[in-house]
């Protein structure tokens, strides 16, 4: 009896070492980070807060693990022109601090990142959100952003006008808000729109989120869903992971792809 349980044990442990060290197929990853710095005590958002130092830290870990951070541009190519193991590195909705804290590291370690924002709000501040729950924070103003696109280093994205959730209007409106959301990004902001972020319209997947957009959106769309890329024939699909909520889990994942 003891014999038997012994090598159930066994047979148990193996399976879990298996699960737990084995590799996965690749997969598209993207860094999703949303507010940048220590997150004010008032903050009921605590876990969107990612300091600098973790940051870096993200960044000479990725270039331990070979993983290659790249533009939206790059990933709007056909997949035989990717690296090995590509990572893009998203920041949502335009905030200050970006050029401040996250800028500098881009430069220092000459690292690609796509930057979405609602062009609406440029050099306002984070009126999407009530400021009884979450303070309000200022957002990148136009001489700002020029400053970001001189150096190369950042693509950028749209989010809806004024950060709205799309989940929340009507397919009309929606499609207004998407719409009007890209022609601003480009034309007033001077931005080239290269994706489109549907934030914080967690119920949306690709299929619904491809119906808002306009017709012949070729840029990279993300959603909290996984959903495939629509520019590539080979049809990988992007994963969406969140830093600030659990790192460890992050990095244990990006880890079983090595």
């Amino acid at each position: 009896m003891m014999y038997i349980l012994l090598s159930v044990g066994l047979l148990l442990a193996a399976v879990l070492g298996y699960l737990i060290f084995r590799r996965e197929p690749a997969e598209l990853f993207v860094l999703a980070y949303e507010k940048i710095g220590a997150a004010p005590k008032q903050s009921r958002l605590q876990n969107q807060w990612t300091t600098a130092a973790s940051f870096e830290k993200m960044l000479l870990w990725l270039r331990a693990h070979e993983f290659m951070p790249v533009s939206m541009e790059k990933l709007q190519t056909h997949t035989a022109a990717w690296p090995r193991k590509p990572v893009l590195l998203a920041f949502l909705g335009g905030y200050q601090s970006f050029i401040t804290e996250i800028f500098p590291l881009l430069q220092k370690y000459k690292t690609p990142a796509a930057l979405f924002l609602p062009p609406a709000l440029a050099g306002t501040y984070n009126a999407w959100q009530n400021p009884q729950q979450e303070p309000w924070q200022n957002l990148l103003t136009i001489a700002e952003l020029k400053t970001i696109q001189k150096s190369g280093l950042v693509s950028f994205g749209a989010m809806a006008l004024e950060g709205e959730d799309l989940t929340q209007t009507p397919l009309e409106t929606a499609r207004y808000l998407a719409g009007e959301s890209l022609f601003r990004l480009g034309n007033q902001l001077g931005l080239k729109p290269q994706g489109f972020a549907f934030w914080p319209a967690k119920e949306f997947d690709i299929k619904k989120a491809v119906c808002i957009l306009p017709d012949g959106f070729k840029g990279i769309i993300l959603t909290p869903q996984k959903g495939s890329c629509q520019t590539s024939k080979k049809n990988p699909f992007f994963r969406i992971l969140f830093p600030s909520q659990n790192i460890r889990l992050v990095y244990y994942i990006l880890w079983k792809h090595r």
